[in-house]
């Protein structure tokens, strides 16, 4: 017999019973990261926009406040009637200036070939607002840059060009030069672009030129070979026999056009798609492919301004490493695959309209046979007529276009297609764009202020959130099971319905633990307990007996040794007249006082009708060490379910009976001073910890854990 009284007989053969205190980590604290950061700012979501409020108050604020500099703007119109006018000429057949070329035109109001001019006739470069020291154009022209603003105005075609100073007078005179020297750009650009293709006009023409004789002279040479005439239409509807050659000689006209391009952009791309930039005639409304490759061509811009760039500044370093050079020339590559990888889309569009226009042409060719009844010298004679007719008018087309593209030259292409509707004014009032970046930083500072306040206030809350912060403060392995939301009245039956989902995979590893753990003899004898009331510990004990029982095959019991509450069997038991008190009388009788559950799973259940004042002396008596005894002879497990650690002393008096322990804490609720004192209060069951159950985990929690591990982690659970 021990000092308590206890036959020392009748206790596990796991060691003494006398533990060492109970010396938890010293940093009970766990460190915080960005998972925690992004749960903390979910459930705070308040505080960051109350941030936001305040921040919107005192951005306003500094908007009245803030001293800020002079501001002048001019604004230009692009003009559309020259492009209405090609349009209407059918010298162009698609609409100019959209969205994407308006684009083009504010990026160019900013380039260097509009800056670089103002910055020398302005003499910039000796303005100390603009220069500082030995600076150099390229220095001067970012800072001229800098205070430039380029915007589109509620009408599609009016941009406006605003500059900032600290000078009023100097604000609009830079204002107006810049729009001035962009509407000079734009016409130099335009003039040399309406080169480019009448040139390329006259290049096909001069192509076409000997096709058209060749084909005249094998019609004649075929006629006077075969002494034939005219042949007529034939036998069939005449009207419908005459729309059909109409469209055949479409159709050949369209793959004659889809041939040559495709042979072009094969030959040369390059090339061809330098001389779509500029308002090329060159495109088909018969397959709806535009040749004119706009985004091609912004991406061709932005490459060579682009290498013009990484070379200056190569220039100015020379050839050592320079980590601005290195991203530079990282981009330069990219858009150089880029471009080749628009070329080969280009190419194969060229390709796909070439075979369908042959194939519309055939299908034609053979239908108007077949109406018409001639036979093979008919059918010869005609094909070389049409091949004639096809070329001439192919031929007449491109010259009609030469000639009304080279008249439009002289009268319309040579005047300017922008204008100044507003000129830049000297302001008496400042504005600067400083305003609204202390607007934005007071909104971002508030706001990040309230988001640190959420997370803070989560962290001075002491509660665990996940596995790693219990791990730091109790030094034991942690499982997070996630709160399950039952249908039944019956919570055994979760581990039932659901044997896939997390809360099943959770008690698998929670059973593998305390399988991996050394066993004294006969079954294992596990006891549950948790450091306050309600955290749970009668779900886990009772769906981790009927987990070990469906999977295993193993005979498990649970006990319901809480005779204060006795949750667990008004639960699952609660017919029961005869239980725990009764095979304390007599551990015999143990097989006929469970009740056998769905699951195979058998419960002790604890009928007492009030709270009994000497329920600690009885669970650590001589009788629950020979209950025990005989229940490690008839069960594979056995689950305890013990009281609270800090409400009763049950578990000090128990304990002697027990292998190991499983300590449930429940998430967000339970302070952690508040399980590190538990453990200080039965330091006794310590080292006997199988691990910690983190209780109750929200759902979108748990799934924040998968997402740290992989998009593919949660892929097994089915809930």
């Amino acid at each position: 017999m021990d000092a308590r009284g206890t036959d020392v007989s009748l206790q596990p053969e796991y060691g003494s019973p006398v533990q060492p205190e109970y010396d938890h980590p010293s940093g009970s604290g766990a460190a915080i990261g960005v998972a925690d950061v992004v749960d903390a700012l979910r459930r705070g979501w308040r505080l960051p926009v109350i941030g936001l409020v305040i921040g919107l108050v005192t951005g306003l604020g500094l908007l009245v406040v803030v001293k800020t500099p002079y501001k002048s703007t001019a604004r230009i119109l692009i003009d559309r009637s020259m492009n209405r006018y090609l349009q209407n000429n059918k010298i162009i057949d698609q609409p100019s200036l959209d969205d994407t070329e308006m684009g083009g035109q504010m990026y160019l109001l900013s380039s260097d070939a509009v800056i670089l001019p103002v910055v020398r006739a302005m003499k910039l470069t000796e303005d100390r607002e603009f220069a500082s020291g030995a600076a150099g154009e390229r220095v001067t022209a970012e800072n001229v840059i800098k205070r430039l603003t380029v915007n589109r105005e509620d009408v599609a075609n009016v941009i406006t060009v605003s500059f900032e100073s600290e000078n009023a007078n100097k604000a609009a005179d830079i204002a107006n030069a810049i729009a001035e020297g962009y509407i000079d750009a734009s016409v130099q650009q335009k003039l040399k672009s309406t080169k480019i293709v009448s040139e390329w006009l006259q290049e096909r023409l001069t192509e076409l030129k000997p096709q058209v004789a060749e084909a005249e002279r094998a019609l004649e040479d075929y006629k006077t070979t075969h002494h034939l005439s005219d042949i007529g239409t034939g036998p069939g509807s005449a009207e419908r026999l005459a729309n059909l050659k109409t469209q055949l000689d479409d159709a050949r006209i369209a793959v004659a056009e889809a041939k040559d391009r495709y042979e072009r952009i094969q030959q040369s791309p390059e090339t061809v798609i330098s001389s779509m930039a500029a308002d090329a005639l060159i495109n088909t409304s018969r397959t709806g492919i535009v040749l004119s490759n706009t985004d091609l061509v912004a991406v061709r811009g932005r490459y060579r301004d682009l290498a013009a760039k990484v070379a200056e500044i190569k220039a100015r370093v020379g050839n050592e490493h320079h980590e601005a050079v290195a991203r530079m020339e990282s981009q330069v590559e990219f858009l150089r695959a880029t471009m080749r990888k628009e070329e080969e889309h280009l190419i194969a569009a060229y390709a796909n309209e070439y075979q369908f226009a042959k194939i519309k042409e055939g299908r034609l060719a053979a239908t108007v046979a077949e109406l018409s009844g001639e036979g093979d010298t008919g059918g010869q004679l005609r094909e070389l007529e049409n091949a004639v007719e096809t070329l001439r008018n192919l031929q007449n087309g491109f010259l009609q276009k030469y000639k009304e593209i080279t008249s439009a030259q002289s009268e319309t292409l040579a005047a300017q297609n922008a204008h100044i509707i507003t000129k830049a004014m000297p302001q008496l009032h400042k504005s600067s764009k400083k305003s609204l970046a202390l607007f934005g930083g007071s909104l971002a500072f508030f706001m990040f202020l309230g988001a640190g306040s959420a997370v803070g206030r989560e962290w001075l809350a002491g509660v665990f959130r996940n596995a790693k912060a219990v791990e730091q403060a109790t030094g034991m392995y942690c499982v997070m099971l996630p709160l399950v939301e039952s249908t039944t009245a019956r919570i055994e039956e979760h581990i039932l319905a659901a044997p896939f989902s997390r809360f099943a995979e959770s008690l698998r590893k929670i059973r593998a633990t305390i399988d991996a753990a050394p066993n004294a003899k006969g079954a294992k004898v596990i006891g549950v307990v948790s450091a306050l009331p309600k955290e749970g510990k009668t779900v886990v004990a009772a769906n981790l007996g009927a987990l070990t029982t469906l999977s295993l095959g193993a005979r498990t019991l649970v006990i319901d040794s809480d005779m204060h509450l006795r949750k667990l069997t008004d639960t699952l038991a609660p017919d029961a007249r005869e239980g725990l008190l009764e095979a304390l009388e007599s551990p015999s009788r143990l097989p006929s006082l469970v009740k056998r559950q769905r699951s195979g799973l058998d419960i002790l259940p604890c009928v007492v009708p009030d709270r009994i004042p000497n329920a600690a002396e009885l669970l650590g008596s001589a009788e629950m060490g020979q209950l025990l005894a005989v229940a490690r002879q008839n069960y594979d497990y056995v689950i305890v379910e013990i009281a609270p650690i800090l409400s009763v002393v049950d578990v000090k008096m128990v304990e002697r009976f027990i292998d190991g322990f499983l300590l449930v804490t429940e998430w967000g609720q339970t302070k952690r001073a508040l399980v590190v004192d538990a453990l200080s209060e039965a330091q006794v069951i310590c080292d006997r910890v199988y691990g910690v159950v983190l209780n109750k985990v929200d759902a979108s929690t748990m799934r924040m854990v998968e997402a740290q591990k992989g998009a593919r982690a949660g892929d097994y659970y089915q809930e």
